[in-house]
């Protein structure tokens, strides 16, 4: 009977430590995610519908970024690339980049980056926005 108690008493300690161990990685994996530099604000923003052609693309992070790495890129409807220049990095402002866009027709567009943050991951991402009639 002594050794039923001792035995389920040993189970309960070592499952309650895996389940603790368990925790504690799961913490540390989620602050190593959020360590990375993610789009916190855009004009246009993301899902906007706008009445004129916005002349720039304006992208903000949370953290700085490797601007000479900085991608961003205008898509039609079609899928077919409006930009041929390279965004440039905001000079006094290191978490931003902006990229002079040509006189955009009404339509959907979608904007698509890629950034390096100063930690070295790469994040890419996309968003849409339209131009009403």
């Amino acid at each position: 009977m002594q050794n039923n108690h001792s035995l389920k008493l040993l189970i309960r300690k070592i499952t309650t430590f895996a389940i603790s161990l368990a925790m504690l990685s799961l913490l540390f994996q989620v602050n190593s995610v959020l360590a990375h530099a993610t789009l916190v604000k855009s004009d246009p923003p993301r899902r906007a519908s706008l009445s004129s052609s916005p002349k720039q693309i304006q992208l903000w992070f949370n953290e700085k970024i490797e601007g000479s790495y900085a991608s961003v890129t205008v898509l039609d409807s079609n899928k077919k690339s409006i930009t041929e220049n390279n965004p440039e990095v905001v000079l006094d402002d290191p978490k931003s980049v902006v990229l002079n866009i040509p006189q955009m027709e009404p339509g959907r567009y979608t904007v698509q980056y890629r950034v390096m943050s100063v930690d070295g991951h790469v994040i890419a991402s996309s968003y849409d926005f339209s131009i009403k009639n």
